[in-house]
């Protein structure tokens, strides 16, 4: 089976289906009767001499034309999916965005895939309407979204709950969305459940969007721990989100905050290894596979009970779950985790043991499956 696998990103990894991009080339070695290819826009010309399977699609949008970008990517894409076929004659089509396969969706005489990552554009209905941008982006997106869903002969989402919240909400049969649990290499990661929780206690957040996030909720859990000096490091948002974020903290006496914005992975890894806490209580995740890392390191993870999170922690067996906006929970939480060593050690190893079921080999090869089913129904 010969595979084309579309992501407008792939060298800035910043999120699980990113990294799953970069993952999914080991197909070519791990499975010999199978081929992928990727093509994107995110890859530098000095990495693109190295990698043999990976297509390079330059993008050339008049600024006029700026505010449609998302739209014409679908056109861009698809041209270059053509170019590609001459001398490669694929089975199937992939979008690690379902949303940018719409157009291939529609007119693609080859079987079309697309992956649906989150929530987030179905979260706009009318009877939360705002007369925002990011509202009436989100709505729009949604539409092309369903549309897309509907056309593709395949939708593979990150989690049991938005397997579900996909079918209903894009009221699609049931056989026609299924679960891919995003994974990472475990092989390479140490872990080490003894963290040290001396003064201050270092506590770590990562999430671009810093408010889904729900970092201001961080900020208040902790300032209501005033018997706690903390160390606050914030990865992921931008430069241009710093002063915002640093307001959130302007009556923390007991909090140092340390902003470091946007990191490689690597630098990620280094943080997850000499932090004791590992808190993101997001109000919207669809899987959350910076939680899969944290267990791996065995940094103690406190989040929210909302989306996929807690099928990574397992119930709450692997970490600590909060209702989701609840400061006063995130608080307990973390004075739990603090004072009791011996709860700690004990969900760090459940986590450990627990996230062996989101190998990646045993990603890949149900990938691969799923897009067989599609190629040979």
């Amino acid at each position: 089976m010969k595979i084309v696998f579309c992501t407008n990103a792939f060298e800035n990894v910043t999120n699980g289906p990113v990294r799953f991009a970069n993952i999914i080339l080991e197909i070519n070695e791990l499975f010999p009767n199978h081929e992928i290819r990727v093509v994107t826009e995110d890859v530098s010309e000095e990495r693109l001499e190295k990698l043999k399977y990976v297509y390079k699609v330059k993008l050339a949008i008049p600024r006029l034309f700026k505010p449609f970008g998302q739209i014409l990517r679908w056109f861009i894409y698809y041209q270059k999916v053509k170019e590609i076929e001459k001398s490669y004659d694929f089975d199937v089509l992939v979008f690690i965005n379902s949303f940018n396969g719409t157009w291939a969706s529609l007119v693609s005489k080859k079987p079309t895939v697309g992956m649906i990552n989150d929530e987030k554009n179905m979260l706009s209905t009318w009877q939360n309407f705002e007369l925002k941008s990011l509202w009436l982006k989100r709505f729009a997106f949604k539409q092309f979204e369903r549309l897309s869903a509907q056309k593709h002969r395949l939708i593979i989402a990150n989690s049991e709950f938005l397997q579900e919240r996909i079918r209903k909400t894009y009221h699609l049969p049931a056989e026609k969305v299924t679960k891919l649990y995003k994974s990472i290499p475990l092989n390479d990661i140490d872990f080490n459940p003894h963290r040290e929780f001396s003064s201050p206690i270092k506590v770590l957040f990562v999430k671009a969007d810093y408010l889904v996030g729900q970092l201001p909720l961080v900020a208040k859990a902790l300032t209501n721990l005033p018997e706690y000096q903390f160390l606050l490091t914030v990865v992921g948002p931008e430069p241009w989100f710093e002063s915002h974020l640093k307001s959130f903290f302007a009556h923390s006496s007991n909090i140092q905050l340390e902003y470091v914005g946007p990191q490689p992975q690597a630098r990620v890894y280094e943080y997850l290894r000499i932090n004791d806490i590992f808190c993101v209580p997001s109000y919207t995740e669809a899987f959350g596979v910076a939680n899969i890392e944290a267990l791996a390191h065995g940094i103690l993870v406190i989040s929210s009970r909302v989306g996929g999170i807690p099928e990574v922690l397992d119930n709450g067996n692997n970490g600590w779950l909060i209702e989701s906006g609840n400061a006063e929970m995130l608080a307990d939480a973390v004075r739990e985790c603090i004072q009791h060593p011996e709860i700690r050690l004990q969900k760090a190893q459940n986590g450990r043991n627990f996230i062996q079921k989101f190998s990646k080999d045993k990603m890949l090869r149900n990938f691969v499956e799923m897009l067989e089913s599609v190629v040979s129904p």
